[in-house]
């Protein structure tokens, strides 16, 4: 897996989500990428457009709970390159989550959302595969205070 590119583009995404990435050097975020990408729990689909250049990234992880009825799948980080949007992308690295999914015999996929008002465009195509609002979520950053 090429680590550079997780890292690049998952810098793209928080770019255009108007965060600053956690990691601001590129090497040192690129390795961090190489690190993670060594664990099992932490899957990235990576999708390339016609001459094998990458165009899209979709990122799971593994969940836990009673609500979800045992263990279900994450998606960490979803990002196509814009002008690679509207070409079946974003969608065929969907369904391939779905498809390692549903081998680990999960029946589940949950994705944190950026506010709907400024990507409805976003709400939209998840809300078209299928997705069903489940409520806001929180989040407490600083466990070292």
């Amino acid at each position: 897996m090429d680590a550079e590119a997780v890292s690049s583009l998952t810098r793209e995404l928080f770019a255009e989500l108007g965060h600053i990435p956690p990691i601001t050097d590129f090497n040192r975020s690129a390795a961090f990428c190489k690190d993670i990408l060594k664990n099992d729990e932490y899957v990235v689909l990576l999708a390339t457009d016609p001459k094998g250049v990458v165009a899209g990234i979709l990122t799971l992880s593994e969940g836990i709970s009673i609500y979800a009825g045992g263990r279900f799948g994450v998606i960490r980080e979803f990002y196509v390159v814009p002008k690679m949007r509207s070409k079946g992308i974003g969608k065929a690295l969907l369904e391939k989550a779905k498809e390692f999914l549903h081998n680990k015999g999960w029946k589940r996929i949950e994705v944190t959302l950026p506010p709907k008002e400024e990507h409805f465009r976003t709400y939209t195509f998840y809300t078209r595969e299928g997705f069903q609002e489940i409520g806001p979520r929180l989040k407490f950053e600083d466990l070292r205070a």
